[in-house]
C-alpha cells in the first residue's frame, strides 16, 4: 500500500467464525465488510488502505492480526488497541448458501481515524453506516474533498445518500437500518441489490433492471455485497459507462459465492468468462 491508495475503504474488520452446511467443525477468517471489499480489490491490483476498526489483545484479535498478515493486507490504518473488543461474527452456512449470523463485539467496535493525507490524491472511498456518526463525517468528508463516494447501506442517512456517487443497498440493510430517506439528486446513482433476482439501478435517466448472474455452484453467500461493492469501485477506476460497472459488479459478486468466507480474491479472467456466458446468451 502507498501513501497514494486509489481506494480507501472505512469500516469493520472481524474475525469471521464459519459454520459450512453439513460439518461440525468452525472455520476461520478474516471478515468485515471494509476487509471483504478491500481484500478483493487488492486481488485486482488495486493499491487499496484499508482502514479498519481497532482490534484488541484478546485471542480473538491476535487470531485477526494473522489472518489478515497472512492475507497480505497491510495493518498500517488498523489500530491495535489493549482496550478494544475485537469483533466476531459466528455464520451458520446453509444447503443454499444463505447464512444465519450472530456477532459480538460490534457496539463496543472502536472507529479509526482517517488520515487527511489519504484523500490528496482523490481516491475512490468505500464506507458503510456501521461506524456510525464516525462513517458518516467520513462520507461527507471525502465527498467534501473531491472524491467518489461508493456510499453502502446509507439509505436512511440523505447527507450521505445526497453526495454519494454511487449508493448501494438491499433489503436486508432495509430492514437493518429502516425504511429508506433518499434525497433527490441528479448526481446520484442508486443501486438497489436482490442477490439472485438482479436489481435496480436509478440515474438521472430513469430506472432500469439488472439480471443476477446465475451460479449453479453457491456456496457461501457471504459478504456478497461486499464483493459487488468491490466491483463499483473497480469500475469507477476504469471510468466505466455505469452498465459495464454493475454488470462486472454482478458478476464478481455471482463469482464470490463459490467461496466459502466474506473474504475472497475472483479473478479477474474468472468474472470476464461469466460476463462472456452472458454475452453468448449460453446460460
Amino acid at each position: 500500500m502507498s501513501a497514494q491508495p486509489q481506494v480507501v475503504v472505512y469500516g469493520t474488520v472481524a474475525l469471521d467464525r464459519l459454520l459450512p452446511f453439513g460439518t461440525t467443525r468452525w472455520q476461520e477468517f478474516p471478515g468485515g465488510e471494509a476487509l471483504n471489499t478491500a481484500y478483493q480489490l487488492s486481488g485486482w491490483g488495486v493499491d487499496v488502505a484499508l482502514v479498519g476498526t481497532a482490534i484488541g489483545t484478546d485471542a480473538e484479535g491476535e487470531r485477526l492480526r494473522q489472518l489478515i498478515d497472512m492475507a497480505g493486507l497491510s495493518r498500517a490504518h488498523i489500530p491495535d488497541d489493549p482496550s478494544a473488543v475485537t469483533p466476531v461474527c459466528e455464520i451458520c452456512i446453509g444447503q443454499d448458501g444463505e447464512r444465519q449470523m450472530q456477532g459480538r463485539g460490534f457496539a463496543q467496535a472502536v472507529a479509526p481515524p482517517v488520515p487527511e493525507a489519504l484523500f490528496a490524491h482523490k481516491p475512490v472511498v468505500a464506507v458503510d453506516p456501521n461506524l456510525g456518526t464516525s462513517a458518516l463525517q467520513t462520507a461527507l468528508r471525502a465527498a467534501a474533498l473531491g472524491c467518489s463516494v461508493v456510499a453502502m447501506d446509507f439509505v436512511h442517512v440523505p447527507e450521505v445518500a445526497a453526495v454519494a456517487t454511487l449508493l448501494q443497498y438491499s433489503p436486508e440493510s432495509l430492514r437493518r437500518f429502516g425504511p429508506a430517506q433518499l434525497t433527490k439528486s441528479k448526481a446520484r446513482v442508486e443501486i438497489f441489490t436482490q442477490g439472485n433476482e438482479g436489481g435496480t439501478v436509478t440515474d438521472d435517466t430513469g430506472s432500469w433492471h439488472y439480471p443476477a448472474y446465475p451460479s449453479f455452484d453457491i456456496l457461501d453467500t457471504t459478504g456478497a455485497g461486499d464483493a459487488f461493492r468491490a466491483g463499483l469501485c473497480y469500475g469507477l477506476l476504469q471510468s466505466w459507462p455505469l452498465k459495464k460497472t454493475v454488470d462486472f459488479a454482478s458478476a464478481a459478486a455471482a463469482c464470490h459465492c463459490r467461496r466459502l468466507g466474506g473474504a475472497s480474491q475472483v479473478p479477474l479472467e474468472e468474472i470476464d468468462a461469466l460476463l462472456s456466458k452472458k454475452t453468448q446468451n449460453i446460460f
